[in-house]
C-alpha cells in the first residue's frame, strides 16, 4: 500500500507543478491587445460591437488567470480573444467596404444622370 501512496503523491506533485509552471503569455497578450486596437480603428465599435466586446472581456479573464498564475487558462482565453478581435476587425472592414461601395454606386448613378441630361440637349 505504501508504494501506491508514494506513487500517487509523486503524480499529484508533478501534475500540480505542471499546472503552475510556465510563464505569463506576455507576447500573446500584447498581440491580442494590438488586434483589439486594430479592430477599434477599423470601426468595430460601430459595426462589430459584440465580437469586440467579447474580445475585451476575454482579455480581462486572461488577466485574471495571469494574476492567479494560471497561464495555460490565460493563454486559451487570449487565443479566443484574438479570434474575436480579428472577427470584429473583418466585420468592420467589410461594413466599411459596403459603405464605400454604396457611395461609389451613388456617384456612378449621378454621373449617368448628368450624361443623359447632356445628351438630351
Amino acid at each position: 500500500m505504501k508504494p501506491q501512496i508514494i506513487l500517487f503523491t509523486a503524480l499529484l506533485t508533478v501534475g500540480l507543478t505542471a499546472c503552475s509552471s510556465g510563464s505569463p503569455p506576455r507576447q500573446k497578450m500584447a498581440l491580442t491587445q494590438a488586434s483589439i486596437r486594430a479592430a477599434e480603428a477599423a470601426g468595430a465599435v460601430d459595426h462589430a460591437a459584440k465580437p469586440l466586446r467579447s474580445a475585451q472581456q476575454r482579455v480581462e479573464k486572461a488577466q485574471s488567470f495571469i494574476d492567479r498564475k494560471k497561464y495555460e487558462d490565460a493563454s486559451r482565453q487570449l487565443d479566443l480573444a484574438l479570434a474575436d478581435a480579428e472577427l470584429a476587425e473583418a466585420i468592420a472592414e467589410a461594413s466599411n467596404s459596403q459603405e464605400a461601395n454604396k457611395e461609389l454606386q451613388l456617384s456612378i448613378d449621378l454621373m449617368k444622370e448628368e450624361i443623359a441630361r447632356v445628351q438630351e440637349q
